[in-house]
């Protein structure tokens, strides 16, 4: 444990450099797959193998240990360097704010009476967002120190603005796919509304906005990292999901929409 909080800036940029590697296989192992982890849409029974858990409960497992993981790491990497609370706070605060809502909120507002999720999506998942949680927890924590004066810095008001955009599409998109059946109703609808006018994953969008603006918004290759690692395995995922879209509804389906961003994919 005490190695996990010595790592010197030099080592720790190049741990982050192969990890941010690995997140092109990642993307293409969904590419090949041809699987959704995190939605019942298609087959994903290449992904049952350890069984499957009430999409509910999994989705609480899954995200609840972030908030705990980075706030943990922060601290820990804080003491281990002797470095005091600075505007890198910031940056945690953010993370904390998204994941809550994933973690505390999301699950319950959610519509998944009878869902299943399978458990190796919600193991992968839930070592993905551990590991990020240290690296994002000891980077800001230890590494990484922001003076006052960044708060008015161009690149995080910039990086602030585009995760709050991409923040509210988020919330915005969920709040459209909870309100698109009745009570008792079952089966897909076409979302409507917002940026669905656009892209039939504009979730996807909110999201990879968020950690765009979060790089942007850092300046770190953490942040850059970290936003690699979200928009990678999202983009095919969104494909996927347009494809199937496509494929349920026919010619119903709004032609002039993309997978995730506007006009372009």
């Amino acid at each position: 444990m005490d190695f996990l909080f010595s790592i010197e800036l030099q080592t720790f940029n190049w741990i982050l450099i192969v990890w941010g590697l690995i997140a092109v296989p990642s993307a293409l192992s969904i590419v090949f797959a041809g699987v959704l982890p995190m939605s019942s849409k298609g087959d994903n029974s290449l992904l049952a193998v350890l069984g499957t858990i009430d999409k509910r409960l999994g989705w609480i497992i899954m995200e609840v240990p972030v908030i705990a993981t980075v706030v943990f790491c922060y601290v820990a990497g804080m003491k281990a360097s002797g470095a005091t609370v600075n505007v890198s706070i910031v940056f945690i605060g953010v993370f904390v704010v998204h994941y809550f809502n994933r973690g505390f909120i999301f699950p319950f507002r959610i519509k998944v009476k009878g869902k299943r999720m399978p458990v190796a999506s919600m193991l992968s998942s839930m070592s993905f967002y551990i590991i990020n949680s240290y690296l994002i927890g000891y980077y800001f924590g230890a590494l990484k120190a922001y003076p006052l004066e960044w708060l008015w810095d161009p690149r995080f008001i910039i990086g602030m603005g585009v995760f709050l955009v991409g923040f509210v599409i988020n919330i915005q998109s969920d709040n459209i796919l909870m309100r698109l059946r009745g009570p008792g109703e079952t089966g897909y609808k076409i979302p409507r509304g917002g940026m669905y006018k656009y892209v039939s994953c504009p979730n996807y969008l909110g999201e990879i906005l968020e950690w765009v603006g979060f790089a942007i918004m850092s300046w770190s290759l953490m942040g850059l990292v970290y936003a690699v690692w979200v928009a990678l395995p999202l983009l095919p995922q969104a494909i996927l999901a347009h494809r199937w879209y496509l494929d349920k509804f026919g010619d119903d389906y709004p032609a002039e929409r993309k997978a995730v961003i506007p006009r372009l994919l």
